[in-house]
């Protein structure tokens, strides 16, 4: 079903609405430049699919493995990811309004110069993931796992990491990316360490 409705979407060039897939299997798909609004994706694997430049419009990720998959250049808006797997896709200069991921894992995840405004990330794995050249707006993230996570030249003020995992996390030679950023006294102890601070 979704296969068809993909097909049918990129050869008449027109959006996929008001559907709700479940339990589907489909390997590599093509999805570029596809609206999808109104959507729900339960238990879909999607793993390894095209979706560059394709619209997301009030759709449902709960339960899906999109790895490896290719959104660069997406756009989401009221979208949420919950309890998916998402590793190695890569979500490069996309843009995420009003996104919800929760419990979902996006290890190795590319999302370099995209735009994350008003999200809310809870309980995620997104260690080794890229987010440099990111800009955030107001984004709310609790129990994250940013280990050995890339923010060259994104500017983290404001935002609240205290309940995050921060370690071995990749900055600028002059980490100014930390500037205003929230975190507790044990991350200070641990940042500290980068700056060549001796703690006494």
């Amino acid at each position: 079903m979704l296969e068809q409705e993909l097909l049918y979407a990129v050869t008449e060039e027109t959006m996929i609405q008001q559907k709700t897939f479940e339990n589907e299997r489909l390997i590599s798909a093509k999805g570029e430049k596809v609206t999808f609004d109104n959507i729900s994706f339960i238990k879909c694997q999607l793993s390894g699919g095209n979706f560059e430049a394709a619209e997301f419009v009030d759709v449902k990720f709960d339960g899906c493995d999109i790895s490896n998959c290719r959104f660069r250049n997406a756009y989401f808006k009221n979208c949420s990811f919950t309890n998916c797997k998402a590793d190695g896709s890569n979500f490069c200069s996309a843009v995420f309004k009003i996104v919800e991921m929760e419990n979902s894992s996006f290890v190795y995840c590319n999302f370099v110069a995209g735009l994350w405004e008003a999200t809310i990330t809870t309980d995620c794995d997104m260690k080794e993931s890229f987010f440099s050249e990111v800009k955030f707006k107001k984004p709310v993230f609790h129990n994250v796992n940013f280990t050995s996570t890339d923010f060259f030249r994104t500017k983290l003020k404001s935002i609240d990491l205290s309940d995050c995992i921060i370690s071995g996390i990749m900055l600028s030679d002059t980490f100014t990316e930390l500037a205003g950023a929230k975190v507790n006294i044990y991350q200070a102890a641990e940042l500290a360490k980068l700056l060549q601070v001796q703690i006494v």
